[in-house]
């Protein structure tokens, strides 16, 4: 060529790498961290030199500079010629994920190693490679030393395109890379051509398309891919939509994942316990449900226990823990894993996979990953919940069933209203019992039944339902009486009320002839009392004092036991008569009752050697009360406390004020009441067993008929006790002034 066709060239060169130049800013504002990025311009900064080192020594010789300055040029040729093998193989290694984590530094030495032998050779005086003719040709003089790094390094780059082309996703790339290895090849296998341009030429241009290809592959095609992106996340969602198995939603997933990543597999592993347990398999090669992952082992783990994204280029190469299947090391390559996560909660993984010889998944394709997997764990957390409803459902409507089965065939009356008052449920039993009830009427509940059926203070009953939730009273509908329970619906607001209503009336009629027996008996068994406790007075007057020792002894055992039949008769009257409510209430200083008390008790304390003793405070505030019964209730609590006492025991029996109400206390020293029977002392006929005082006889009526007594004077009772310490039981009654009376 003539000088003029080298200079055209030359323009030519610095035109395409000024684009390529541009390229790489680009390149660089996009990504500077990216490895395929660095490298390029390495790659490029010795192309230049290249171009650079060619244009100075054609120039040199244009106009005739000294051969020492002509020299300069032409090393800075050498070096970016050979240098920019060492940076090709550096770059196609980067894009086809195959160096070592020293890959740069071994890079940077045989950059370095080249240079220190080009400085060795210039200054030996060995003649330089390239020479430039007159006319600014340039020639390969010498290719002893270039050759070697040719073949070690373009070779080397020819080998890693021919071995893993599918890792290369851009032709355009491809073909640059091809083209800069041809160009070399060129300028060693032409030397009779006597010119170096055809290289430099094609080295510039490869330089361009392979910028060109990067840029494609980094930049452009992941923007021309976001819309099959967002054409598979709006398939995989619409699946989840029309899919009710999660199972055929996953596989779904898996097959979208596989076609827009362009993974050779997929795979879906969710949490199983301690194990995770293959679900989905896209082209694995191993059958669902035949892989469990023991916690800890494979990539799936690490990606489910740091909820990150895990990436590999060479499974074999780079992962270091377990396998996560038995082929895995033998035909995995590059290898993503990204966790399945549902309210901050690991539900499992999806691995993405190539071969060996696939592709290589970029930062664009694990984002696409993490956007599929997000999509897999709402398929998961839906199929949880339907199953999870379709069981509750089926659940409900079991109960449902049931309940409606229990309450069509019971026998009680069940009725439900809403707020308004109107119904909307009855059994077939309350049906009957309201008569003409039509099941689909919507009227108010007064319209339906007497006004016996409801509370005496409605008001009150709505009241105390809100207060306690629930409420029992008895109705009457004719001659039948029911026992009421109502409850609440709803909640936290009331949306209505259910009653359900037990026939009591044979119980009423039962407990009215009881109580009509026991009055009778009892009436009749006091007659004869009252005559034999006569009869024995007049005995004891007769022999007491003249009898011996045992008939003594036999008047009052007598003596005894008709007292305690006479208590027991007593107490039976006395509950009888509490138990229906009337009491006459009139202004009773606490002092004076606790007094009239004490003063009643005082023989019975002596005989059993106990020490009563009674106090008040001052000024104390009347209380209004039933004096008989409420002095009963008194005395009974004191006889209580002075025969569960020793001998040499105290009882205290006193009464105080505070905050409107009066205290009526019995404390002693006795042995006690055990934890796990207090709670039982005022049942009716319930008496507690305490060890020590086994001889001690009682009906167990006492304390039942004393808790009645209180109950009627809206008053309170409760006991603290601790064993072989004591037991103090507390009377609390409303003061006089708050009343009212």
């Amino acid at each position: 060529m003539v000088s003029g066709e080298n200079a055209v060239a030359l323009l030519v060169n610095g035109l395409t790498l000024a684009v390529a130049l541009t390229l790489l800013i680009i390149l660089l504002w996009h990504d500077s961290r990216s490895e395929v990025t660095q490298f390029f311009s390495v790659f490029l900064g010795l192309i230049m030199c290249w171009n650079l080192g060619a244009l100075l020594a054609q120039a040199g010789a244009l106009v005739s500079l000294p051969s020492g300055f002509q020299r300069i040029p032409l090393i800075i040729l050498e070096l970016g010629f050979t240098g920019s093998s060492i940076a090709l193989y550096a770059l196609t290694a980067a894009l086809v994920k195959v160096f070592t984590r020293r890959f740069r530094a071994l890079v940077l030495l045989a950059l370095v190693l080249f240079g220190a032998y080009r400085v060795l050779l210039t200054v030996s005086g060995a003649p330089d490679p390239f020479v430039v003719q007159a006319d600014g040709a340039l020639s390969m003089a010498s290719r002893s030393s270039l050759t070697l790094f040719y073949l070690v390094f373009d070779g080397a780059s020819a080998y890693l395109l021919w071995r893993f082309q599918r890792k290369i996703r851009s032709r355009l790339l491809k073909a640059g890379l091809v083209a800069f290895i041809v160009g070399q090849t060129i300028g060693f296998l032409n030397p009779e051509l006597s010119s170096f341009v055809i290289a430099t030429v094609i080295a510039a241009f490869a330089a361009l398309v392979i910028g060109f290809g990067i840029l494609q592959q980094q930049i452009i095609r992941p923007l021309a891919t976001r819309k099959s992106e967002v054409e598979a996340l709006r398939n995989v969602i619409g699946s989840i939509a029309n899919q009710t198995e999660s199972g055929a939603v996953l596989q779904q997933v898996a097959r979208q994942a596989a076609q827009v990543i362009g993974a050779d597999a997929v795979g879906i592993l969710l949490l199983d316990g301690d194990e995770l347990v293959l679900k989905t398999a896209w082209e694995l090669g191993v059958e669902p449900e035949a892989v469990r992952l023991a916690r800890g082992h494979g990539m799936a783990w690490q990606s489910v226990l740091t909820k990150q994204l895990v990436q590999v280029e060479d499974y074999r190469r780079d992962w270091k823990g377990a396998p996560d299947f038995p082929i895995a090391t033998e035909v995995f390559g590059a290898v993503m894993c990204t966790p399945l996560i549902a309210g901050g909660d690991p539900l499992g993984a999806m691995m993405a996979v190539a071969s060996k010889q696939g592709r290589m998944f970029d930062r664009e394709d694990a984002y696409l990953l993490q956007l599929l997997a997000a999509q897999a764990a709402v398929a998961v957390t839906q199929g949880h919940l339907f199953h999870e409803q379709s069981a509750l459902t089926s659940a409900v409507e079991q109960s449902r069933n049931q309940l409606e089965t229990v309450l069509a065939s019971t026998d009680s009356p069940v009725i439900a209203i809403d707020r308004s008052f109107a119904v909307i449920f009855a059994n077939p039993a309350a049906q009957a019992l309201f008569g003409g009830f039509n099941p689909e009427m919507r009227g108010s509940i007064a319209e339906l039944l007497p006004a016996s059926a409801f509370p005496a203070n409605l008001r009150g009953a709505l009241r105390e339902l809100r207060r306690n939730r629930t409420l029992t009273y008895e109705a009457e509908f004719g001659e039948q009486v029911f026992l009421a329970h109502v409850a609440r619906l709803g909640g936290p607001r009331v949306e209505g009320w259910v009653t359900v209503l037990n026939d009591i009336t044979q119980l009423k009629e039962l407990d009215r002839l009881k109580s009509e027996m026991v009055r009778m008996t009892s009436h009749d068994l006091k007659n004869p009392l009252q005559a034999a406790m006569s009869n024995l007075e007049l005995l004891r007057d007769d022999v007491y004092d003249d009898g011996t020792q045992d008939v003594r002894e036999s008047v009052d055992a007598i003596d005894r036991q008709l007292m305690r039949m006479n208590r027991i008769i007593r107490g039976i009257l006395d509950l009888e008569r509490v138990k229906n409510g009337v009491i006459a209430l009139e202004m009773c200083r606490p002092e004076r009752i606790i007094k009239d008390a004490a003063q009643e008790m005082a023989e019975f304390a002596r005989e059993h050697e106990v020490t009563l003793t009674s106090e008040s405070a001052p000024d104390l505030p009347p209380v209004a009360c039933d004096v008989e019964q409420f002095g009963r209730a008194l005395i009974n609590l004191v006889e209580n406390a002075i025969k569960f006492t020793p001998s040499g025991g105290r009882v205290l029996l006193k009464a105080a004020s505070h905050d409107g109400f009066v205290d009526f206390v019995v404390s002693d020293t006795g042995v006690g009441i055990a934890p796990d029977q207090q709670e039982r002392v005022f049942d009716r006929f319930f008496r507690a067993k305490q060890k020590g005082v086994e001889h001690v006889s009682g009906s167990g009526l006492g304390l039942s008929l004393v808790k009645t007594i209180v109950a009627n004077h809206k008053g309170q009772i409760w006991l603290d006790s601790e064993e072989k310490v004591g037991t103090t039981f507390t009377i609390r009654l409303p003061a006089a002034q708050d009343t009212g009376l």
